[in-house]
């Protein structure tokens, strides 16, 4: 009777073990032989993520704020999240204000649904040490990981302490291409790997995990001349900006469209470039809209369609868009779309500087395609307009950066 009894445990016993793993298996996307298939197991095993109602777990779907900060939330502050009788992502973020955890990241300028980009998930993981206690390596072993990123300098200033301390003690490794890509937006794969790695670590694992290699990832694009940015005789603007965009290399997340990072220099020097060949005073077609082949932006004739247009060349037909009315983040390449709600008056333009020489601080300068039909690179605003109760209720910031 024993010897059946113990049988029937042991049997129980290993049902029970192949029924944890089996609710990883189960999701349609994630088979055995994926690149990420035992971290997302794992995740998905302790609760830290899950698949979608069609059995789906869509891992190179980007992460949102939201989404990350109740991911963390789960794995690190478990008891806290117990307390919320809502444990969505609201919870999620309120968990990691609390702690500072968003500190050093975009999200004051980026919506809870924006994605992450992986130098803010990088400084996310910083912050979380620093939380934790756990061991932060010296200044000098931060900085001899400098020559191994590529784009180093092309990571925000915020978040360059974030992404030195975990490419340090291996909880990070570059692209495949040796890059880092800190604008590139992080997956719902990468985000089980990323929390995994830091778990391990803080759980005092003689040896960071190896990183397992993501096909997805995308290699830095080469860097190409644009065509000028200018309308051909006869052109309509829609014509003009299908012909621009079809000789445009495809859209890479943290890269213009010539394929240099984001960067204000990088943005100023298209700018630069579109200003010499579309220059003050020159017609500009004021009757035909600009049309996307994805809604980003917005469509319009005009000022609209000089603006939209001009981003689009900037940063590519593809790139991602937050809209947002923090007049305190605007950069340079950023659409705004003012209206007055008394006047009626609308008005679209690109900003081409924080400041004005004429002006100074108080002012911005931007270009735009004007309703008299022509283009002025002279446009200058102050920034206390923006502060107006009629003005700043209306009016827009597109940002792609």
């Amino acid at each position: 009777m024993n010897k059946q009894l113990g049988s029937l445990f042991l049997a129980l016993a290993l049902c029970l073990g192949l029924a944890i793993p089996a609710r990883a298996a189960e999701l349609s996307d994630v088979p055995a032989d994926h690149w990420a298939y035992q971290q997302v197991s794992r995740c998905v095993q302790d609760g830290i993520v899950s698949g979608y109602p069609d059995g789906a777990f869509k891992p190179t779907n980007p992460v949102s704020y939201g989404a990350f900060s109740i991911m963390l939330a789960r794995a690190f502050y478990a008891s806290e999240l117990a307390g919320y009788s809502d444990q969505g992502t609201a919870a999620g973020e309120a968990i990691m204000n609390k702690h500072g955890i968003l500190k050093g990241t975009s999200r004051s300028s980026a919506s809870i649904g924006a994605s992450l980009p992986r130098e803010d998930m990088a400084q996310v993981m910083y912050n979380i040490l620093v939380d934790k206690g756990a061991k932060i390596p010296s200044v000098n072993e931060q900085n001899a990981a400098i020559s191994a990123i590529s784009d180093f300098y092309s990571i925000s200033y915020n978040c360059r302490t974030g992404v030195l301390v975990c490419y340090t003690l291996g909880l990070l490794t570059g692209q495949n291409d040796g890059s880092f890509g800190p604008k590139n937006p992080m997956n719902r794969a990468q985000g089980c790997v990323v929390i995994n790695r830091l778990r391990d670590y803080m759980g005092n694992t003689t040896e960071p995990p190896v990183d397992p290699v993501d096909p997805s990832e995308p290699t830095t694009p080469t860097v190409t001349e644009l065509p000028a940015f200018k309308l051909e005789a006869g052109e309509n603007v829609q014509q003009m900006m299908n012909r621009l965009n079809a000789a445009t290399p495809a859209y890479t997340a943290g890269y213009l469209s010539n394929g240099k990072p984001i960067m204000e220099a990088n943005i100023q020097e298209i700018l630069n470039s579109a200003r010499e060949s579309m220059p003050e005073g020159i017609r500009w077609d004021t009757d035909s809209f600009y049309n996307y082949n994805s809604p980003k932006l917005f469509s319009g004739p005009a000022c609209s369609s000089f603006a939209c247009g001009l981003s689009d060349y900037i940063f590519g037909e593809d790139a991602p868009v937050t809209k947002h009315q923090n007049f305190d983040q605007l950069k340079v390449g950023d659409v705004v779309w003012m209206k007055n709600s008394t006047t009626g008056y609308s008005h679209a333009f690109v900003i081409t500087s924080l400041t004005n020489p004429y002006y100074g601080s108080d002012y911005y300068s931007a270009c735009d395609g004007n309703s008299g039909g022509e283009v002025s690179w002279s446009s200058q605003g102050k920034y206390t307009t923006f502060d107006k109760p009629e003005v700043a209720s209306g009016t827009y910031i597109y940002s792609r950066y």
